[in-house]
């Protein structure tokens, strides 16, 4: 599993409905792997933490990212004006995934 993980600062004056209507995709794309998490910092509105939880593995996402760049790059479009400065934008390997509601195995 690898996360797709993007901090990033929301214009003054853009709140996260305005941000979401133009950021969905204008399609679906079968087998997409994604499944993503966007959360707002309860300190600062304005400050958005984007997860994309990414179940492939790193040889696969040339080939994905071929089938989805001209959606991806409307989106980057229609966005461009909503957003600040990004201050993390990675993509990271799960190396633990820890549930502490259960006995943690060591």
């Amino acid at each position: 599993m690898l996360l797709g993980v993007i901090a990033r600062r929301l214009n003054d004056g853009v709140d996260y409905a305005r941000f979401r209507e133009a950021w969905l995709p204008d399609e679906q794309f079968e087998g997409d792997p994604r499944r993503v998490v966007s959360a707002i910092n309860l300190e600062d509105p304005q400050e958005l933490v984007t997860v994309a939880l990414v179940d492939a593995e790193v040889g696969d996402i040339p080939g994905w990212m071929d089938r989805i760049a001209a959606s991806e790059q409307r989106r980057g479009e229609r966005i461009r004006g909503l957003l600040g400065s990004q201050r993390l934008n990675g993509t990271y390997r799960v190396v633990g995934d820890d549930d502490f509601a259960r006995p943690i195995t060591r």
